[in-house]
C-alpha cells in the first residue's frame, strides 16, 4: 500500500484516502487528476472498500478510457477475487446496459447509425445545409445534449443567445427531419443510447435497482463538461447515493457551445449534498512563466484560479507579430524548425500549433510541408474500418475469438492485427447478452476513436481538440480579436467560456509557448487580442532573443526515454501515450530509479516488471552524471 501513496503530494494523497462519501475534486490543469483518480480506484479496491466489479468510472473519451485501464492494471487492479472496474464513456457506459436490458426482455438491441454525415444531407434534402452537414450535426448534438426537441429549438436558441448558421426555424425543421429518418430507417445515434438508458433508469424500478446493485461505487472524470442528458444519467445511476467521486475544473468548461454546461459541476455540493470538496491546485506540466501567463489570461473571466506552479521559471513566453496570415504561417514553420534544430529524439511530435478555428489550419499545413515539417494525425483510416467490417461478420463470441487469434498469429497487415487487438480488448470487457462480430462493431461505434490512425509528426489543431493533451512546445496562432475570443461570443458566459478556452490552449505546454497573432487576415486589419494585454513573464517579441532552448534536468536521459517509449509502441501497434505518459517519463527522470521496485511507484508493479529490463538500462547510463 505504501508504494501505492508513494510520489503523491499532500493534496493527491488527501484525495486518495478521503472517506468513501461523495467527493469532489477541483483538479487543475498539469495536477495528476488521472494519477488521483485510478489511484483512488485502486486504494478502495485494494482496501476492501469497494470490490472492483462494482466500480463504475465514466470518462468522456476512450483514450481517456484506456489510460485508466492501464493504469490500474499496473497498480495491481485485475481480474481477481473483486472483479475488474467498468470504465467507459457515456456512450459505452449507455450501450452496454441498454444491450443488457433489451436482451432480457428477448427484444433486438437497435442499430447505431454508421454514417450520420449521409442521414444529414439526406434530412436536410435541398436545403444549404446540406452541403455543410457537420454544421447542422453541431445543432442537432446541442439540442440533444440540452434535452432540446424539435419543437423547441427555436425557442432555446432565442434564450440562449446562440450563434446559428441559418434561422433558427429552419434548422428546427431539418432536426425534425433528422429525427424522423432515425425512425423509418430503425436506427439510433449515440446521444439516443443515453437518452434511452435514463428514462429507462427512471421509469423501471427493477432495472434501475439492479444497476445500481451493479454499480454501487462511482467515478466521473472531467465532471466540468458534463451536459444536461449526461448529467441526467449520471443521477439516474447514483440513485441519491453517496458513493461518489467526481473529479472536474471549473476553469477547463470549454464545451459549452455543444451543450455542455459548467453549471452542474459548479452545483453538485447543494445537488448532492454532505459533499467533500477538495483541490489539486499543483501544475506539475509546465514551466512557471507557461502558469503565470495563464493564470493571467484565466483572471480575465474569473477571480478564483486555483493553480500553482511546481517547476523552475523555464524560458520565457514569446510573442511574435506578423503583417498577414501568410506571414504568421510561415513564421510558425521558422519557429518550430529552430526549435527541432535543438536535437531530440523525436523534435516534431513534441510540439504542436493550436488555433481557435478549422479555417485556419490549412495555411498553417501547408507552411509546415513546404518547410519539410511533418504534419501529425489522428484520423479515422479506411482500412481499419474496412478489417473492422469483416469481423462483424462473425456469427458469434467464440468465432469472433477464433478470428482475432488467427489474425494475431497468422497476419502481418498492421491494420488486421489493430482489429485483433481491438476483439480481444472487447472480449475482456464484461459484456452482458450476445456477443458476436456486431455487437464488436457497434462498441467500435459507440468508442469512435478506437480505429484512429496515428501518424508522428507537429500537431496543428484546434484548442477544443488539444483538451488532455500536453506537448513540450505549443505555439498558439491567431491571438486576434475575433478569434480569441471568438466574435461569435455574446454573452457574458459565452465570453468566459473563450477566456477558458485560452486558458486551455496555454496549459497544453510543457517547456515553450509562443503566442502568435497577425495584423491582418482575410484582407481585414486585425489587433491583437485583450487577453495578451499585460501578459507578463517577459513577453520577448525580438526575434533574436526568443529562447528556443527546451530546459529539463537530464534532457538527454528523456529524449532515450522518449525514443524507447515510442519504439515499445511501435512493435505493439499503440499510440506513445498508450505505452506511458510524458508524466511517467519526467517521474523517471527526477527519481532515476534502479530497481523493479523503485519503477513500481510509476508504473505499478506488474508492468514494472515487464518493462524493468529494457527501462533501468537506460537509466543506469545517466546515474552518475
Amino acid at each position: 500500500m505504501n508504494s501505492l501513496l508513494a510520489g503523491l503530494d499532500p493534496g493527491q494523497r488527501e484525495a486518495v484516502l478521503c472517506p468513501p462519501t461523495a467527493t469532489i475534486v477541483h483538479a487543475g490543469a498539469g495536477s495528476g487528476k488521472t494519477r488521483v483518480l485510478t489511484h483512488r480506484i485502486a486504494h478502495r479496491v485494494l482496501t476492501g472498500s469497494a470490490h472492483g466489479r462494482h466500480v463504475l468510472a465514466i470518462t468522456f473519451t476512450r483514450e481517456a478510457a484506456g489510460e485508466m485501464r492501464r493504469r490500474l492494471r499496473a497498480l495491481g487492479v485485475t481480474d481477481g477475487e473483486t472483479g475488474t472496474p467498468t470504465i467507459g464513456t457515456f456512450h459505452a457506459v449507455a450501450l452496454s446496459l441498454l444491450r443488457q436490458r433489451l436482451i432480457g426482455l428477448g427484444r433486438s438491441v437497435p442499430n447505431i447509425v454508421h454514417n450520420r454525415i449521409a442521414l444529414a444531407v439526406a434530412a436536410a434534402s435541398e436545403h444549404p445545409l446540406g452541403q455543410r452537414p457537420r454544421e447542422l450535426l453541431v445543432e442537432i448534438d446541442w439540442a440533444h445534449a440540452r434535452r432540446i426537441a424539435p419543437d423547441q429549438y427555436a425557442v432555446a436558441v432565442k434564450r440562449e443567445q446562440r450563434y446559428v448558421p441559418f434561422p433558427a426555424a429552419e434548422i428546427a425543421d431539418l432536426y425534425r427531419a433528422y429525427e424522423s429518418l432515425k425512425r423509418k430507417r430503425h436506427v439510433v445515434d449515440l446521444d439516443d443510447l443515453v437518452s434511452r438508458v435514463t428514462d429507462d433508469l427512471l421509469d423501471d424500478p427493477e432495472f434501475a435497482e439492479i444497476t445500481r446493485w451493479r454499480f454501487r461505487h462511482l467515478f466521473v472524470d472531467e465532471a466540468q463538461d458534463m451536459n444536461p442528458l449526461q448529467f441526467a444519467m449520471f443521477e439516474a445511476l447514483r440513485g441519491g447515493r453517496e458513493d461518489v467521486f467526481i473529479v472536474g475544473d471549473p476553469l477547463q468548461a470549454i464545451y459549452g457551445w455543444n451543450g455542455s454546461d459548467h453549471r452542474l459541476f459548479d452545483a453538485l455540493p447543494e445537488t448532492i449534498g454532505r459533499t467533500t470538496v477538495l483541490a489539486l491546485p499543483n501544475n506539475y506540466r509546465s514551466s512557471a512563466n507557461i502558469v503565470e501567463a495563464a493564470r493571467h489570461v484565466a483572471q480575465a473571466a474569473t477571480s478564483d484560479v486555483q493553480v500553482q506552479a511546481m517547476r523552475e521559471p523555464g524560458n520565457k513566453v514569446v510573442l511574435r507579430t506578423y503583417e498577414s496570415a501568410e506571414d504568421e504561417a510561415n513564421g510558425v514553420a521558422a519557429i518550430l524548425r529552430s526549435v527541432a534544430n535543438r536535437g531530440g529524439s523525436d523534435p516534431w511530435s513534441s510540439c504542436a500549433v493550436l488555433v481557435r478555428t478549422n479555417a485556419q489550419i490549412p495555411a498553417i499545413t501547408a507552411a509546415l510541408r513546404r518547410e519539410r515539417i511533418p504534419v501529425g494525425s489522428n484520423k479515422p483510416a479506411a482500412e481499419l474500418l474496412s478489417v473492422v467490417d469483416r469481423a462483424a461478420q462473425a456469427t458469434s463470441r467464440h468465432s469472433l475469438s477464433v478470428w482475432a487469434n488467427d489474425t494475431l498469429l497468422d497476419s502481418e497487415d498492421e491494420a488486421e492485427r489493430t482489429v485483433a487487438d481491438l476483439v480481444n480488448q472487447f472480449l475482456h470487457l464484461d459484456h452482458p447478452g450476445t456477443v458476436d462480430g456486431r455487437a464488436f462493431s457497434a462498441w467500435v461505434t459507440s468508442s469512435s476513436t478506437a480505429t484512429n490512425e496515428i501518424v508522428r509528426g507537429v500537431e496543428v489543431m484546434t484548442i477544443h481538440s488539444a483538451k488532455g493533451r500536453e506537448w513540450r512546445c505549443v505555439v498558439v496562432a491567431g491571438a486576434e480579436e475575433g478569434l480569441l475570443p471568438h466574435r461569435s461570443a455574446k454573452t457574458r458566459e459565452q465570453r468566459s467560456e473563450e477566456i477558458r478556452l485560452a486558458y486551455v490552449a496555454l496549459t497544453r505546454a510543457a517547456d515553450l509557448l509562443v503566442i502568435t497573432y497577425a495584423t491582418s487576415r482575410n484582407g481585414r486589419s486585425t489587433k491583437p487580442s485583450e487577453l495578451l494585454e499585460g501578459l507578463p513573464l517577459g513577453v520577448t517579441p525580438a526575434a533574436t532573443d526568443m529562447p528556443l532552448k527546451i530546459e529539463r534536468r537530464l534532457p538527454s536521459l528523456l529524449d532515450d526515454l522518449v525514443a524507447w517509449r515510442n519504439e515499445l509502441a511501435r512493435r505493439i501497434v499503440q499510440s506513445p501515450e498508450s505505452v506511458c505518459t510524458d508524466e511517467d517519463l519526467r517521474r523517471i527522470v527526477d527519481t532515476m530509479p534502479s530497481s523493479a521496485d523503485e519503477l513500481a511507484p510509476i508504473f505499478g508493479p506488474l508492468t514494472a516488471a515487464r518493462v524493468s529490463s529494457e527501462l533501468l538500462p537506460i537509466v543506469a547510463r545517466y546515474s552518475d552524471a
